[in-house]
């Protein structure tokens, strides 16, 4: 491992055991009931802190440090079912509720957790007191004799690729060749899988981070040769596919899943942090899992590809949603467009995901920059739909379409009259300069300028860390259009009223259109490109640049 890499992972390390030190214990003698993991991952990385010197922490510190971690590792331990008669023989609960003695088993934490606890084993070893190294290994002897990793391949999702991680680590610490076997091969099969119909968890968030955790925990300790050589090639695959949508810490373009720590801030960066370090560390850890406890590095090609674009870059990909059988039930189109200060991405056609937590478009800043220390990072509109909740910037409604051009993103909304839908968009802006008007917005946000057009007219309220901007629909109607350019390509503009004066000018408003049941917009970009979209509720009855209609013949499986 590099210097420089090993000194953010040391960096990431010393951060999470600080904050772990920090944490408020609960009665229970919990730091967390929501989720029994986050003990796990907080007392682990402040046991190895210790275990490592804890360089800075006085002898009284590490002591107490010390007793703290393996105090909340034995509890956490003592916690999963082990009694081989159980139907959730092997498992933990995940929230401990009121009473965490009472929690109830839950088929989730076996999954990360369990491929993270062997890893800890394996790795921190010789620093485990006798009682606490029995407990481990017991643990792991109940999920190795339970099989809460004997699933077949169906969905061909993070699920089963955190099971089939389990099958290797578990065949290796239990010298079990056929579970070797079995994993080596159920690894190949998602690998090959990816590549045939791409990667459907698309920006999903939690879940790609768990794949690559999961994997890394095999490459890290397996050293069965086809298994070590399944997981290189899955890691550099999941690397490759987080290199594409990378600028400067965060995450570009549409997203099958977001949690608040993503949108519309990306909060969730230690692996990121470690690995490239090109934006400032994270400062708290809404996800720690297994941050410091890796010593896989990207290849040189990831790296490059995610730190140095030299000009700006499109992205178009395709994925086949298909599951183990292969019939393929549906296709998608991503789409990205990286510059060097900004990017801007979304997906053309809107999916039903797991909890509706989807990010259907946005532009997104790098998180070295002074708007990303003022709050968040993403700018976006979408029309409110299941689950979501006010001042949660998430829970998009099933209507819309969008039209994706280079920096420019035009989305509409034709909602139904008889729909129980929202009759309001909600918009998230970055804080920085802004010049509200009555139906649009032009903002400087450091070196990049924006400009925002609505149908309707808009509201705006500022808070601590965004503007929350609103409009409302008209017979369930309405539309954005959203232009961001770096502020070296705005036509001279330096300033704020630069800017206003240039994008605000008649001949750059777009034409917002509702008659004769059609809802359309025209708009004519800095580029001097003509895009138009129209709409007849969720019919698209034109979509074009330059009078040339949108395909996706160009678009990739990657």
């Amino acid at each position: 491992m590099k210097r420089e890499t090993n000194d953010r992972r040391r960096l990431v390390l010393r951060l999470a055991a600080e904050q772990a030190l920090a944490l408020p214990l609960l009665e229970s003698g919990y730091w967390f009931h929501k989720d029994l993991r986050d003990n796990f991952y907080f007392a682990s990385h402040l046991f190895a802190y210790v275990a490592e010197g804890a360089p800075g922490w006085n002898e009284e510190t590490k002591k107490a440090a010390s007793a703290l971690a393996v105090r909340m590792l034995r509890q956490v331990l003592a916690l999963q079912d082990q009694n081989p008669d159980s139907p959730m023989y092997g498992h933990w609960p995940l929230n401990l509720g009121a009473d965490p003695a009472a929690a109830k088993p839950h088929k989730l934490p076996v999954e990360l957790m369990g491929c993270l606890l062997i890893l800890f084993h394996e790795k921190m070893q010789w620093a485990l007191a006798p009682e606490l190294g029995n407990e481990l290994q017991a643990a792991l002897q109940h999920i190795y004799k339970s099989g809460v990793y004997r699933h077949p391949l169906a969905s061909m999702h993070h699920h089963e690729a955190k099971h089939t991680a389990l099958k290797l680590l578990l065949g290796h610490k239990f010298a079990d060749e056929a579970l070797l076997r079995e994993g080596a091969a159920c690894a190949r099969r998602l690998l090959n899988h990816a590549h045939t119909f791409g990667f459907k968890e698309y920006g999903c968030l939690p879940w790609h981070w768990h794949w690559i955790q999961a994997f890394t925990c095999v490459w890290e300790i397996v050293q069965d040769e086809q298994a070590r050589t399944a997981a290189e090639e899955l890691l550099d695959y999941l690397w490759s596919l987080r290199a594409e949508s990378y600028l400067r810490g965060a995450w570009v373009g549409a997203q099958s899943r977001t949690w608040p720590h993503d949108a519309p801030k990306d909060t969730n960066t230690p692996h990121d942090y470690i690995q490239f370090g090109d934006f400032p560390a994270p400062t708290a850890f809404p996800r720690l899992e297994g941050a410091a406890f890796f010593t896989y590095e990207v290849s040189e090609a990831v790296r490059e590809a995610a730190m140095n674009r030299k000009t700006p870059c499109e992205f178009k990909r395709k994925i086949r949603f298909a599951e183990a059988d292969e019939k393929v039930e549906a296709e998608a189109h991503t789409y990205a467009y990286l510059a060097s200060d900004y990017a801007l991405g979304g997906i053309w056609e809107r999916r039903d995901e797991f909890d509706n937590e989807q990010l259907r478009w946005d532009v997104s800043l790098p998180l070295d920059t002074e708007t990303a220390a003022l709050g968040v990072n993403q700018l976006y509109f979408f029309h409110p739909g299941a689950n979501y909740t006010p001042g949660d910037d998430r829970h998009a409604s099933s209507y819309g379409q969008v039209l994706l051009d280079k920096d420019t993103v035009i989305a509409v909304w034709d909602v139904p009259p008889d729909a129980e839908a929202a009759d309001t968009l909600v918009g998230c802006l970055p804080k920085g300069e802004w010049q509200i008007e009555e139906r649009g917005a032009y903002g400087k946000l450091g070196q990049v300028f924006v400009a925002v057009h609505l149908m309707q007219p808009l509201s705006v309220t500022e808070q601590n860390d965004r503007l929350s901007a609103a409009s409302l629909l008209s017979n369930g109607r309405n539309a954005v259009v959203v232009e961001v350019i770096g502020a070296a390509e705005a036509s001279g503009a330096k300033t704020l009223d630069d800017w206003r004066a240039f994008a605000g000018a008649p001949d750059k408003q777009p034409a917002f259109k509702d008659v004769e049941g059609s809802l359309s917009v025209a708009y004519t970009t800095c580029r001097g490109r003509r895009l138009q979209l129209a709409v007849r509720g969720e019919t698209i009855v034109q979509r074009t640049v330059d009078g040339v209609a949108v395909a996706f013949d160009d678009y990739t499986i990657f």
